[in-house]
């Protein structure tokens, strides 16, 4: 049994569903309540993990698409993703599965969110497991 069976799917529009407090939400629905359109205002870096703080003082941590664990970008240390990202505007969201190289394949949804600029959409668009948008902390205020 892969692990994708576990997960259910919106009706709506496809994007896996979350649990939030007992409630059971569509992710993105969820996502852009709470960080859509959203401008990130700061970055920082706690115990490893990325936190991106919006202008309306929501938090997300970016978590690691395979693992849920702390974010791994090969190509760039998260200070320079935290740099690259503050200023940005959260523009959209996407989703899909990743899959492991391990026989049998494992297998999870995985949640993309889309920032703002003049690069590419893959190259301004981040991966990250769906306690990413499980972790989002609304309208914190400080």
């Amino acid at each position: 049994m892969n692990v994708t069976q576990r997960y259910h799917f919106c009706p709506n529009d496809g994007f896996p569903l979350i649990e939030i407090h007992g409630a059971t939400l569509c992710s993105v629905e969820h996502a852009d309540a709470a960080i859509g359109g959203q401008q990130v205002v700061d970055a920082s870096i706690h115990d490893g993990y990325l936190y991106l703080m919006l202008a309306n003082f929501a938090r997300i941590p970016l978590t690691c698409p395979c693992c849920a664990g702390r974010l791994h970008l090969r190509d760039m240390p998260l200070e320079r993703l935290s740099q690259l990202l503050t200023g940005r505007y959260v523009e959209g969201f996407r989703h899909g599965e990743w899959v492991s190289q391990d026989d049998p394949q494992d297998r999870h949804p995985i949640f993309a969110i889309q920032f703002s600029g003049e690069e590419d959409v893959s190259a301004r668009t981040i991966q990250v497991h769906l306690s990413s948008v499980e972790g989002i902390i609304e309208h914190q205020t400080a």
